[in-house]
């Protein structure tokens, strides 16, 4: 059947028409050549419900699908096997997938026809086992949004080496010095492994770009209930990864969208203040090393944190406009943080330059 303007669905497995019951969950997953993985998931969902609790319950599964393999013909032959779940395909043409991973998110959260939806990856690192605890989680603390999380106490990342693991931590403070206050209380922002209550959502207003869905829907849904559960992040079972520098420049992208709101003057504003940085740090760090004749590291450091208080002071005042008397303490700290973490990177260069180079 024809869904809409960009997909055809297909309905698999229980041939009962969408009219049907309603499901009491959605399990949305996104595809992109996981041909690999389709059988061993759809197992491992259906056995995560086997359960005498779980009687009766109706669970679809909707997958998403981007791929250029055969992965559309490998659902539809494999979901003949579960006909006690209500299989969906929705397979996106190519010239609508330049929204990336989010966009096919947001498509199967359209779809979705019960009161909450899981968001989970196809290649097996997302455990399917822990959906019913997601589902559980949500219904016994309220929750509109349970966050499976890779970051805090219990969790484990198996799934994800060392220089991964501190690039996807480089992208998640970035993150965080933007938005300070919205993601509070969430340890794992930028996790595509996640379950929400629908109609807690405003989905006509999520733009998605890339593949880091959730942190846009903390972003512009800030009044969610939210709460987390640890996970292991898993081995890959099948297919590659689908990171790359092109989806970290949508991530890039999406940060700017998200605070800028797509307005050149706030843009503009933020480069105007960080211009206004430089020329408080070189002042700074003239004045301590040629006026008072400070060991120019010292003066490094000094003149660093003349022009992150400068910085931060103006960009709250002027930039954002926040209301400093909420949280400025917090936001001062992460800011901090970031510009501590470039001057050590920069002190190295600063020796050799100097000390080695004679420069001045």
């Amino acid at each position: 059947m024809v869904a809409n303007n960009t997909a055809i669905e297909t309905l698999l497995g229980r041939q009962d028409a969408l009219g049907g019951p309603t499901p009491d969950l959605s399990v949305v997953v996104p595809t992109r050549n996981e041909a690999g993985n389709i059988e061993l998931l759809l197992e491992r969902i259906r056995n995560a419900f086997s359960g005498a609790s779980f009687a009766g319950m109706g669970i679809e599964v909707i997958f998403v699908d981007d791929s250029t393999d055969d992965t559309p013909d490998v659902v539809q032959t494999i979901a003949q096997q579960y006909p006690d779940l209500r299989i969906r395909l929705i397979h996106r043409p190519s010239e609508k997938r330049a929204d990336g991973l989010g966009g096919a998110v947001v498509t199967g959260l359209t779809a979705a026809l019960s009161p909450y939806a899981c968001v989970m990856d196809a290649d097996l690192q997302h455990p399917p086992e822990m959906v019913p605890l997601l589902l559980r989680t949500a219904q016994e603390k309220q929750a509109d949004l349970v966050v499976a999380t890779r970051r805090s106490a219990g969790s484990e990342l198996v799934g994800l080496n060392r220089a991964r693991n501190l690039f996807s931590k480089g992208l998640e403070l970035m993150a965080r010095v933007f938005f300070p206050r919205a993601l509070r209380g969430v340890t794992d922002p930028l996790t595509g492994f996640f379950l929400v209550r629908l109609k807690a959502l405003k989905l006509e207003g999520l733009h998605p770009q890339g593949f880091k869905i959730l942190l846009e829907i903390l972003v512009r849904n800030p009044e969610l209930r939210k709460a987390e559960i640890p996970f292991r992040f898993g081995l890959r079972f099948s297919g590659q990864s689908k990171a790359s520098v092109k989806e970290a420049w949508k991530y890039l992208n999406l940060l700017w969208a998200l605070r800028f709101n797509g307005q050149f003057w706030r843009f503009a504003g933020f480069a105007f203040v960080g211009v206004t940085g430089i020329v408080v740090n070189s002042l700074a760090l003239y004045l301590a090393t040629d006026r008072f004749h400070v060991y120019y590291l010292l003066s490094a450091a000094l003149a660093t944190v003349a022009s992150t208080l400068w910085n931060f002071a103006l960009t709250e005042l002027w930039v954002y406009r926040a209301n400093t008397r909420q949280g400025w303490l917090r936001r001062l700290a992460m800011f901090s943080v970031v510009n501590v973490i470039a001057l050590s990177l920069r002190t190295p260069m600063i020796y050799v330059m100097t000390s080695l180079g004679h420069v001045h």
